[in-house]
């Protein structure tokens, strides 16, 4: 089947429309979607001359921001990190203190804390949530004290 010249130029025509048409439609959400992100978006350059912070950040994991503090328990040395921590845990009696650091420190459960220290299981259990509101409490003064 031939078609006619005009009638393939018309098809032309109407393409070549068309692509316009989707050329142009793309053209504008592309400037739309620009537009948008210069609105919602701040590039670093502004926040770092126009800011007083830098924008990163640096973990402190491993900084050691008290002063260590070791404490034996169970023929093993446990160091602390937090200076509140460790002054708290003073004010626990030798007990309570070596279950939480047991507990806590060396890992170990109450089964196995109540066998080293010669108590039932249940006895270590209350023990161990004593210490626990004594060290919250004291937490809670120290930090009130500030």
């Amino acid at each position: 089947m031939m078609l006619s010249t005009e009638y393939r130029e018309s098809i032309e025509c109407r393409f070549h429309a068309f692509c316009k048409a989707v050329l142009h439609n793309e053209a504008c959400n592309y400037y739309r979607e620009r537009k948008r992100k210069v609105q919602r978006e701040i590039s670093f350059e502004y926040l770092q001359e126009n800011t007083s912070f830098a924008p990163y950040s640096m973990d402190e994991y491993f900084v050691l921001q008290d002063k260590p503090t070791a404490s034996a328990v169970n023929e093993q040395t446990v160091i602390i990190d937090n200076e509140k921590l460790a002054t708290a845990l003073l004010c626990l009696s030798e007990d309570w203190r070596e279950i939480i650091l047991m507990r806590y420190y060396l890992q170990l459960r109450d089964k196995q804390i109540a066998t080293l220290l010669g108590k039932p299981r249940t006895t270590v259990n209350y023990q161990k949530n004593a210490a626990l509101k004594q060290l919250r409490t004291e937490m809670e003064k120290m930090n009130d004290e500030e």
